[in-house]
């Protein structure tokens, strides 16, 4: 009974790893997440150095960019964290070894992408969503 429970919560922990990550920032922010297979993938450091450059329009638009690989995930933007394990690699739905989701700040995917994105593009799909047009007219970024 007592290796039953045991089970059952690590299940459960495991479970919940990726829901927590992406809920903490529902509302709050967008979320770019670069899936790559490992932490130095040449696709992810251009897409890292690409978002770099145009860190004011992250900010602007409320944006945080979190880098996931098999079994952890990091916070790049705006203050970088340690790796974290979790299952948010799991989110990740190509066959291809880099993709790059934008997650809205309803926790919806607005964007799904196996090549660089570039931010132009980016920005421009964001700066189209009502909650995001909102935000300029109220003056809120």
């Amino acid at each position: 009974m007592k290796m039953l429970l045991i089970i059952s919560v690590t299940f459960f922990t495991f479970q919940n790893m990726y829901s927590q990550a992406l809920s903490d920032f529902q509302w709050k922010n967008r979320l770019i997440v670069v899936f790559s297979e490992t932490e130095n993938s040449e696709a992810y450091l251009e897409q890292l150095d690409l978002l770099e450059n145009d860190s004011e329009g992250l900010k602007d638009r409320k944006l945080k960019v979190i880098h996931s690989i098999p079994g952890k995930h990091q916070i790049m933007f705006s203050l970088k964290s340690a790796w974290q394990d979790s299952n948010l690699y799991q989110k990740k739905e190509s066959k291809s070894d880099f993709e790059v989701i934008l997650i809205g700040l309803d926790g919806g995917v607005k964007l799904r992408e196996t090549e660089i994105l570039e931010t132009r593009k980016l920005f421009d799909l964001i700066d189209s969503m009502p909650m995001r047009e909102s935000e300029i007219r109220q003056g809120k970024n």
